[in-house]
């Protein structure tokens, strides 16, 4: 009996010893891997095959505008490889990335944001991320981890925000649209935590005209005052929330103000409202962003709701 048990003993750990060099479903994962080179921590049991998650990147901070670098670009390196695998394309203040990058869900990643090199050099920080590269630090380095889609959190936004002080990574877990919506909708966030600082948050509200400042029509339901969000941190993600907010019709724009508890916002930035795309439901993301010298600014797009299998 007793060398029964010794020769199963034996048998049972040449088999988890097996199981250690896996990434197939249900295995242990101890050491990095494709294909971003994030294969969770030693001892870490995967359920299943590794899923997909959804990331997009918005440079919402005006503090990497120098004279150097007057349009705010950053890198943005998800482990060791570019935020979209193939090349990079450096970010600039203001604008988000022009599409969806994916990643193995269920295990940690790391996000760091260098100032942007430009050109055909965008990314080539990635390999030494997040250490220095050439003797350029990061500008902020956070751990996302992101669901198995279509769990919630399966979909994040990161957005380098804020200004002084209040200058970090912030991460947003979005709507995964397992159903698509049945009617046009808008998504806002508030992504503007140093204009955050002394108020009660920013409104959002709907615009009759294009003009800056447009002509306010109404707030958006639910959106006259959104929250200052928490940054994320090296060791661990922070989720902030968002507002969805049904629309009758496509209006002129939208805008951003300081919060109120009641009423209208007044309009402080406004954009048209971005075009459709054909084929997609209508649904605009609205992020609000800090401008220069204390100002407030506004990001928005049609978000991509139709063809990533969630």
């Amino acid at each position: 009996m007793r060398s029964l048990l010794a020769r199963l003993a034996v048998l049972g750990a040449f088999a988890l010893s097996m199981t250690a060099c896996s990434n197939g479903a249900g295995t242990t994962l101890p050491f990095a891997g494709p294909p971003n080179n994030a294969g969770g921590s030693p001892g870490t049991i995967q359920s299943g095959a590794n899923g997909l998650s959804l990331l997009r990147f918005i440079q919402g901070s005006p503090d990497v505008v120098t004279p150097a670098n007057p349009t705010g670009t950053v890198d943005v390196c998800v482990d060791n490889l570019p935020f979209g695998v193939i090349t990079n394309i450096s970010t600039a203040y203001g604008k988000a990335t022009p599409a969806l990058y994916s990643v193995p869900g269920g295990i940690p990643h790391t996000v760091a944001v260098y100032p942007g090199l430009g050109g055909a050099n965008a990314g080539l920080e990635c390999p030494t991320a997040p250490g220095p590269y050439l003797g350029t630090n990061t500008i902020k380095v956070i751990t996302i981890s992101p669901a198995i889609a279509p769990a919630a959190g399966a979909r994040l936004t990161v957005v380098l925000a804020g200004t002084g002080a209040t200058l970090g990574l912030y991460v947003y877990a979005e709507p995964i649209f397992a159903i698509a919506p049945a009617g046009t909708e808008v998504i806002v966030h508030n992504a503007s935590p140093a204009f955050s600082v002394g108020k009660t948050g920013v409104g959002f509200g709907l615009c009759t005209t294009t003009v800056t400042p447009c002509v306010t029509a109404t707030v958006l339901t639910g959106s006259g005052n959104v929250a200052a969000p928490k940054p994320s941190t090296v060791l661990a993600q922070t989720s902030n929330a968002f507002v969805a907010s049904s629309l009758v019709s496509i209006p002129a724009g939208f805008y951003d103000g300081a919060g109120v508890a009641a009423g209208n916002p007044v309009a402080i930035t406004s954009i048209p409202a971005p075009a459709p795309v054909a084929g997609q439901p209508y649904v605009v993301q609205l992020y609000s962003i800090d401008g220069p010298a204390g100002g407030l600014n506004l990001v928005g797009f049609v978000e991509q709701t139709l063809g990533y299998g969630f």
